[in-house]
């Protein structure tokens, strides 16, 4: 085959190795995806596990979990390394390869230059498309295998991680068996007025308590209340008992006269104190 027929192969070649390339890609990332849904029923398994149902029971879905965790570690470890680590050959730039191509030019001038000057003994000019074809085809052959190797054994790491997220789906169905069909689940509705019933009797013990302790301590502040005004009613009699009595002098005391009233004409009444003067006078 000639330069130009190898070129258009290896060319298509290389860009099938790179659509293989985002293929495999794209089947890891679907895997991880796989794995994320599995992990987030296992964690709601885990975490809504009922152990004060069935003690055995419980003990089995955990070690089913167990298994399952394991294989999906193992499945992890060959999704990741599908997925990172992986070298790929790429053609080498445009910029580049125009360089090349004008170098290739420079050459033939100076080779043309240098038969001119007679200096130039063995130096022969090249064909540079033909060149040009021919470091193409050869770029395009190394890219592409080094990348169908890469692939082949990406592929392989998919394969491998997908084998063993199907095997771990096992114990996971097991797990998930026991956990739905001895509800073992403990927000199933079936346990939801018992878990309530249970909450609100706690909460009206603790209500009755405080009422209790409220009543009690009413009853106190009413004792306190009630001495208190006992003491208050009793001390002024005390003291008007114990009051000492007028002392008595040896001069009797000359009484006061009574008031004079003054009636007026709209039977309103009003009294004032005469002096002893005015009623001698």
């Amino acid at each position: 085959m000639e330069v130009k027929e190898l070129l258009v192969v290896f060319e298509k070649m290389y860009l099938q190795e790179n659509e293989i390339k985002e293929k495999i890609t794209i089947r890891v990332q679907i895997v991880f995806t796989l794995m994320l849904a599995v992990i987030t029923v296992s964690g709601y398994m885990l975490r809504m596990l009922d152990l004060d149902r069935y003690i055995f029971v419980g003990a089995a879905i955990i070690a089913s979990l167990v298994v399952f965790f394991a294989g999906l570690a193992v499945s992890s470890k060959y999704a990741i390394r599908a997925f990172w680590g992986n070298t790929f050959k790429q053609m080498p730039p445009a910029l580049e390869v125009k360089g090349y191509c004008n170098a290739l030019v420079s050459y033939n001038e100076e080779v043309e230059k240098a038969i001119q000057d007679g200096d130039g003994v063995g130096a022969e000019a090249v064909d540079v498309r033909s060149e040009v074809d021919t470091y193409l085809s050869n770029a395009y052959e190394e890219c592409a295998t080094h990348n169908s190797e890469v692939n082949q054994e990406r592929s392989r790491k998919v394969h491998e991680s997908f084998k063993w997220l199907l095997v771990s789906f096992a114990p996971l169905g097991i797990a998930g068996v026991l956990f739905i069909g001895f509800d073992m689940d403990v927000s199933s509705p079936r346990k939801n007025y018992q878990v309530i019933d249970k909450y609100v009797g706690d909460q009206i013990g603790k209500v009755e308590r405080s009422i209790a302790l409220i009543a009690s301590r009413t009853e106190e502040l009413k004792g306190v209340q009630m001495s208190e005004k006992d003491k208050v009613n009793v001390s002024p009699a005390k003291q008007t008992t114990s009051a000492p009595a007028p002392i008595k002098t040896s001069e009797p005391a000359k009484p006061d006269a009574p008031r004079v009233r003054i009636v007026l004409e709209d039977d309103r009444s009003q009294s004032f104190e005469v002096s002893n003067e005015s009623r001698k006078k």
